[in-house]
């Protein structure tokens, strides 16, 4: 039998409400109907009346309630103990990230972490934020490491790494000779800015609010996918723009200068984000905790 009929079974008689068991779920009401039906059928009894606007179990259907439950929990239970007690340590991790800590901080992390957890399987998924907000929110993704905070009552998550912004300008521009620049002396520049759902676009974007700033007081030339992409148009002289400090650990060699940002708003900071709730693998509890502990690993 589906273990999932359970769980929604087990949903519904707790919200006594489908549409919040189909929003908690990310699902379809109909669906939930569905699924309800199906474990009827099964059992060839009732299992949810009306009460006014609510639903309530019958008696049939307070007794499958409870076993139901027990069910769940067994089955979690045992998942964890098999998965703990495994000497190979086998397991699978679903991340994602967005781009800056997916191209340029997780890859060595993660190759350590194989170092220690060898039959882990991992698969990144790179995207911006919004998008991994999205998928973590629907549980297709275990874990996200992400730019930006987005409210969203099916993620849970905490502060993680801060992140410095810079300015980034062509090596033949004439403020390459600077150090550093307040973002009122960059107003009549070019600029080249990441694209929307990007976690470093919105915390520019904060940057210039802060500032009073509005964006149309800004001449924004380009619009670009990709923080290389962002490299590379400033590189060829299309504008300047601002990045995270961690692309340009990497950029060695391109033709552009690096100034710093004169502004004490000029930091903003990475989250890690999960699915809300009770259990996770022990392969996820694993990597988050080796996250927890990873300061020392982020000086690389």
């Amino acid at each position: 039998m589906n273990i999932n009929l359970f769980k929604t079974y087990v949903k519904v008689v707790e919200t006594r409400n489908l549409s919040k068991t189909a929003d908690d779920f990310g699902i379809s009401q109909p669906a939930v109907t569905k699924q309800i039906q199906s474990l009827e059928d099964i059992f060839g009894v009732l299992l949810l009346e009306r009460s006014g606007r609510k639903l309530k179990p019958t008696e049939a259907g307070e007794t499958l309630y409870q076993y139901a439950r027990d069910i769940i929990k067994l089955i979690d239970k045992t998942e964890r103990a098999m998965e703990a007690v495994s000497e190979s340590r086998k397991g699978n991790l679903l991340l994602g990230a967005s781009t800056i800590p997916g191209q340029y901080i997780l890859p060595t992390l993660i190759k350590r972490f194989k170092d220690k957890y060898a039959n882990v399987s991992i698969s990144l998924d790179i995207a911006d934020t919004e998008k991994i907000f999205n998928k973590v929110a629907e549980r297709e993704l275990d874990m996200g490491i992400v730019g930006g905070w987005t409210n969203n009552r099916k993620v849970e998550g905490f502060k993680w790494q801060e992140d410095e912004l810079v300015v980034i300008v062509p090596d033949n521009h004439k403020l390459a000779r600077t150090q550093q620049v307040k973002l009122s002396g960059l107003l009549n520049e070019r600029w080249i800015f990441r694209e929307r759902g990007s976690g470093t676009r919105k915390a520019i974007e904060e940057l210039f609010q802060n500032k009073e700033i509005h964006r149309e007081e800004l001449n924004i030339n380009m619009e670009a996918g990709s923080t290389e992409a962002v490299l590379a148009m400033v590189e060829s002289g299309m504008g300047i723009s601002i990045i995270s400090r961690w692309a340009i650990k990497r950029s060695g060699g391109r033709k552009i200068k690096v100034l710093k940002l004169d502004e004490p708003e000029a930091t903003r900071f990475f989250y890690i984000i999960y699915p809300r709730q009770k259990v996770r693998r022990k392969s996820v509890n694993d990597f988050l905790e080796y996250l927890q502990n990873s300061e020392e690993a982020l000086h690389i």
